[in-house]
């Protein structure tokens, strides 16, 4: 699989080891222009201790799936677990082989493909769910999970759906899909989070970085190009219109409104039964 751009940049402005959304503990008393990139960062801990909070006390072997860059990893092998982890993306192979040297098993393959003789006490999918096939990802959680052991989901859901074209429809699973499938593949569920209220605040700390530096920056330099090379500028304009608009569409992942109309950002933790 080739390397995800977004992803990359994420890790590249944040300069952090953890690519998920973060847990606000209190998000309502948070001012959005009192933040810094540290806060995103404590932020992005405080989810994985918090979904490890989650983690059933008799764990000893994990398999991190949709590893990303490793920090979920290193603060579960700090933790005492043992882990081997898992990621298709190219870019995210090369981080953690280069962080963990020999420390750390690295599978890079699709979980649906993942072949192992090793049986895991626990399969842990911290955003990396949505990328996964439901029946195949159930199919194969069974197949390297021992008689009794858990698959913790941390990833945004769908749980509503209307006419609307919008893109928060297309990058999640149905949620009541998920836990139907996950019913048939021999899955109980015996824990479940929203944990929506505590991530949106990172949604809106990019979507006010968006509006206060980066929206205004791009109309002076539109209008600097118009007023010193309007021929041009129309040119471009003409050209790219299509394309620019796409991307301004694309600004709707970043609204909260919109994510909490359609989706849930949920923590399930199934057992296999």
């Amino acid at each position: 699989m080739p390397t995800d751009h977004v992803l990359k940049l994420y890790s590249k402005t944040i300069q952090s080891s953890f690519l998920h959304y973060g847990f606000w503990d209190d998000p309502e008393d948070v001012e959005l222009s009192s933040l810094s990139l540290q806060d995103i960062k404590n932020a992005q801990y405080r989810y994985i201790d918090h979904l490890a909070s989650f983690i059933p006390k008799e764990t000893k072997s994990i398999l991190d799936v949709g590893c990303g860059i490793g920090g979920n990893a290193s603060f579960l092998l700090k933790k005492g677990y043992s882990l081997e982890a898992l990621s298709p993306d190219s870019y995210q192979k090369s981080v953690i082989l280069e962080k963990f040297k020999q420390d750390v098993t690295f599978h890079h393959c699709k979980f649906e493909e993942f072949e192992s003789k090793t049986i895991f006490d626990l399969i842990l999918e911290s955003e990396s769910t949505c990328y996964i096939d439901i029946h195949q990802g159930f199919k194969k959680a069974r197949k390297v999970l021992r008689n009794g052991g858990y698959l913790l989901a941390s990833d945004y859901f769908v749980f509503y759906r209307d006419q609307s074209k919008s893109l928060h429809l297309k990058s999640s699973h149905d949620m009541n899909k998920y836990l139907e499938s996950a019913k048939e593949n021999g899955f109980e569920l015996i824990k479940q989070y929203d944990q929506t209220d505590n991530t949106m605040l990172t949604l809106d700390y990019a979507n006010y970085l968006v509006e206060r530096f980066i929206n205004p920056t791009i109309d002076y330099g539109v209008f600097s190009a118009n007023k010193n090379f309007p021929k041009i500028s129309r040119a471009l304009g003409l050209l790219f219109s299509k394309k620019w608009q796409k991307k301004q569409n694309q600004l709707d992942l970043i609204n909260s409104d919109l994510f909490r109309k359609y989706r849930k950002y949920m923590i399930y933790l199934f057992q296999k039964i």
